[in-house]
Parts: C-alpha cells; structure tokens; sequence
C-alpha cells in the first residue's frame, strides 16, 4: 500500500506522496463533495501551446473565465506580466470523470483547482487543491511531491477516513 505523509502544520495541509497520476486524480476524487465540481484553472495566453483537442477540451468544459488568485499565499509577480500589470485570465475548467481529472493533471502537472458547489459564484469555493514538487536533495534529480488542500477542517472532517480506506496514512500535526 502507498504511504502518505500528511502535514496539517501550515494554514493549509499538504500531502507528500510519490503516486502515479491515476492515484492522483483518485484522491482528488475523494475531495469532491456529492453536489460539488473540481475546476482545474488554466491560463488562457497558453491555449496556442496546446494541440486543438486539448483547446477544445478545455473550452468545451470551461465554467469561469477571471484573473482570481486562490493559492494560500501571496501572489507572485511573474504571473502578472501582462501589459499594465493587468492579472492573466484563467480559465476554470470543471472535469469529474476520472479520465478527465487525469487528463487535466496531464496538461499541467503543477496544478491549481477549487472545489465548488455546482451553481455557485466564484467566490464560493470551500477548497483549493494544488500540486507542488521540491527538489528532495541538492545533487540529485529528485523530486518530492506535494498535493495541498486549504480546507484543513473538512479535510479532518470528510476525507481523512477516506483517504485512510485508500492510502496508508502518517499524520504529522
């Protein structure tokens, strides 16, 4: 079984893990409450760099189009290199099929994405999940891999059974 090291130390909690993209997409699938959908984001100026079907994949599946930055920490500047500073758009994509999820992973590994009730606003999203790797040592090309998740109580109050059903779990707090 798969061990998962989960960090409740921060604001947010994170999950080191060492899982293929299936076994990331299934614990995605464990954060999604029964009347909620995952929305992926994607920043629109980078559409040309993708083939037609994944621009059609994401258009197809697109729910918002904003500049909002979720991430539980201070926005960087490169993000806003636009002209006049303006914020890039994003493009919020919903996939709930676990293909989808898998193929969204697939188009941006270093991930960012709310869960949402279905016919919410924006602004009403109960959790941001994003994927992070580190350099695990200097000389090495190792990486080591982070699943966040910002809802830290739900996580305790929802998922973590879930995820103890799944994964074998070490709980740091």
């Amino acid at each position: 079984m798969m061990n998962l090291e989960i960090n409740l130390k921060r604001p947010y909690g994170v999950i080191k893990h060492n899982m293929s993209t299936e076994n990331i997409a299934d614990l995605i699938r464990l954060f999604i409450e029964k009347d909620s959908i995952v929305l992926f984001s994607f920043y629109e100026r980078n559409m040309n760099l993708f083939d037609v079907n994944t621009q059609n994949f994401i258009s197809e599946r697109c729910v918002f189009v904003n500049s909002e930055w979720v991430l539980p920490w201070k926005e960087s500047l490169p993000h806003w290199n636009e002209p006049n500073q303006t914020p890039p758009k994003i493009m919020w994509f919903s996939v709930m099929q676990k293909e989808d999820i898998i193929k969204a992973i697939e188009i941006d590994h270093l991930f960012r994405c709310i869960v949402i009730k279905k016919d919410s606003d924006f602004k009403q999203y109960f959790n941001v999940l994003f994927h992070q790797e580190y350099y695990s040592s200097i000389d090495e090309e190792d990486y080591e891999y982070y699943l966040g998740f910002t809802n830290k109580d739900l996580f305790l109050a929802n998922y973590l059974d879930k995820v103890k059903k799944r994964f074998e779990v070490s709980l740091i707090e």
